[in-house]
């Protein structure tokens, strides 16, 4: 009954009531935090399954592809190394094409075991390829393999400087190919030693209605810290169920919300890094990839899942910083959620999440917090999905849909910050 009395103090509309739920929580933290991701650790394959989980979410939310990119995955080097490697071989009728003979564009990571001519659907191009190739021939249902026989009208290049994408991106794998013959067999294949050391920001978007060029930014990370052995501990994964996986519910849900209401008038831009327990280097990466003077407001949402400040409060780091914390802190009167001043600015929480990044280009971007790495399982072992109150993870969740409104709707702005590049 308690819930209940809850669910119904928002003002929220009623599709609020489908998506942002205590099932809906547990469904999705169930999944990241299982002892079977192994900790979603920076470099593992479960970070890579945690990803695409997550970009299933927000293909099931209708969310848009971000522009310019084949899917909700981007991808970035955390491990450094030469951008050069080669990232696909490509086999035409026995002989190895050359790198700069093809361009494979993949809308979603993983599965780069060797596709055959079988798996495509093969279509012969008259000209050379254009820019624009892609807005012509976009796939849909099936793999698509375009090639052509003539190079650029330089004599010296295949392709173009740049292949636009689709603005929605790609459902299936494309594979470009210039080659003097036609192809009677082919196999192309992805290459370990460079898809091994990528990971991926998984983005999604919501376009605007009247304000589309303005963005307002969610976003949490879903890596964790992996596996570790210590001495004779019987439990050595470090589950990472409230850092962050409940920030990633929360994330989530609110897309879910968001697309389900579709009436934003500024752009909301949904982000899940990976690479944050490195030194924030998904949204380092991430933060190159667009115009910061088209972000309003950065919401980031990080370990939402422990009551420690008690239920239903939270706290935002860097509260004086900008104007954001207090127009949130507004629209939360109006719902069960109360603002806790946070813990002491030694610990510069601030700073340490991914929040910070855009603060660095100038954002208002602050992140909304329920606990501190003072919780007695902060990078533990017991950072499991028994300890999450569901409950209040489930309000603080809504709560953060109604704060953010008068954002979302154009009404409120905050000031910008001072860049501090």
């Amino acid at each position: 009954m308690a819930v209940l009395l809850i669910v119904r103090s928002f003002p929220f509309a009623q599709p609020t009531q489908d998506v942002m739920t205590e099932k809906e929580t547990a469904r999705i933290i169930q999944f990241l935090a299982n002892d079977s991701m192994k900790g979603r650790g920076n470099g593992r394959s479960e970070l890579l399954k945690a990803g695409l989980f997550i970009g299933e979410e927000f293909k099931k939310s209708g969310l848009q592809i971000f522009p310019g990119n084949a899917g909700y995955f981007m991808p970035f080097r955390p491990f450094g190394g030469s951008k050069t490697v080669v990232s696909d071989a490509l086999i035409w009728n026995g002989k190895k094409m050359a790198t700069d003979a093809f361009i494979y564009f993949h809308p979603a990571p993983g599965n780069y075991s060797p596709k055959g001519l079988s798996d495509f659907t093969v279509i012969k191009i008259d000209s050379f390829f254009s820019e624009s190739i892609l807005e012509k021939y976009k796939p849909s249902g099936t793999n698509l393999l375009l090639w052509s026989d003539q190079p650029q009208p330089d004599k010296e290049n295949y392709f173009p400087p740049k292949v636009k994408l689709p603005a929605g991106g790609l459902d299936y794998n494309v594979l470009l190919v210039c080659a003097s013959i036609p192809p009677v067999s082919i196999s192309i294949s992805g290459e370990n030693n460079y898809y091994s050391n990528l990971e991926y920001n998984v983005v999604g978007m919501l376009g605007g209605k009247s304000k589309s060029k303005e963005v307002i930014l969610f976003s949490a990370h879903y890596d964790h810290e992996g596996v570790f052995y210590r001495g004779r501990k019987k439990d050595s994964i470090l589950n990472g169920a409230n850092d962050n996986a409940s920030g990633v519910a929360a994330l989530i849900m609110l897309a879910k919300y968001f697309a389900q209401k579709s009436d934003n008038e500024r752009t909301i831009l949904f982000c899940a890094f990976a690479g944050e327990e490195l030194g924030l280097l998904g949204s380092k990466d991430f933060v190159n990839d667009i115009d910061p003077a088209s972000i309003i407001a950065g919401i980031n949402i990080e370990m939402i899942g422990i009551p420690q400040y008690g239920h239903n409060n939270i706290y935002i780091t860097g509260y004086n910083q900008s104007s954001l914390p207090n127009i949130l802190q507004k629209q939360l009167s109006s719902t069960p959620v109360r603002v806790k001043p946070g813990p002491s600015e030694e610990k510069e929480l601030f700073k340490r999440s991914d929040n910070f990044p855009f603060v660095e280009k100038g954002v208002p971007a602050h992140s909304i917090m329920s606990s501190d790495d003072d919780d007695k399982c902060y990078h533990q072992p017991c950072d499991e999905i028994k300890r999450i109150n569901i409950s209040h993870l489930t309000t603080i969740t809504r709560a953060i849909a109604v704060a953010s409104g008068t954002l979302i709707n154009g009404e409120d702005t905050p000031s910008r910050m001072i860049s501090r590049e």
